[in-house]
């Protein structure tokens, strides 16, 4: 008995294998996933067109809390990741001109998830508003950290990997400034 129990689980464990690497998932529903998970920049320009547009919406979600947030502290930061990440953008887009000759940015995948965030801290003010953008932000600066972690050793430029680098350490430093707030 304890030997089909065994042989049952077994079975069972290969097909959850098998299902979770490409096979057909019959059961599960038609087709694969349209993404890849996690994303790694191959390259400069991966990395540039990727953290643009990251950088954009920080922005965006700083200047809200400047305009309509309470917290002096909580304004500060926001201030500090504005002051840092513009430069950071017309140095990006500088490289991928030299790069490319273009320095335009592709788009950004839309992300339902992040328009409906978006959506909802426009509405926000005060201590309302400051509560939601250090959850989002943190989690904001979470997937900054990774992109850049995880593209470090494909980018080509001196510059690019400074950027990274840079990535890494103040926004880490920066989600722990905002973890102490919340």
């Amino acid at each position: 008995m304890k030997a089909l129990i065994i042989a049952g689980l077994a079975a069972s464990l290969i097909g959850v294998t098998v299902m979770g690497c490409g096979g057909s998932g019959a059961g599960i529903g038609a087709g694969a996933n349209a993404y890849t998970v996690p994303f790694i920049p191959k390259n400069d320009v991966q990395y540039i067109d990727a953290m643009v547009p990251h950088h954009l919406m920080a922005i965006d979600m700083a200047q809200m809390v400047l305009d309509r947030g309470a917290s002096v502290q909580i304004k500060a930061i926001a201030q500090a990741i504005k002051d840092a990440q513009g430069p950071e953008i017309a140095a990006m887009k500088a490289v991928r001109k030299t790069l490319t000759g273009s320095d335009v940015i592709p788009a950004a995948p839309m992300d339902p998830y992040l328009d409906k965030m978006m959506m909802d801290m426009g509405a926000m003010s005060g201590n309302e508003l400051d509560m939601m953008f250090l959850k989002s932000m943190i989690g904001h600066h979470s997937e900054a950290i990774s992109i850049a972690e995880r593209g470090l050793d494909n980018l080509a430029r001196s510059d690019m990997k400074a950027n990274a680098e840079a990535v890494i350490s103040d926004q880490a430093r920066e989600i722990g400034e905002m973890q102490a707030l919340r």
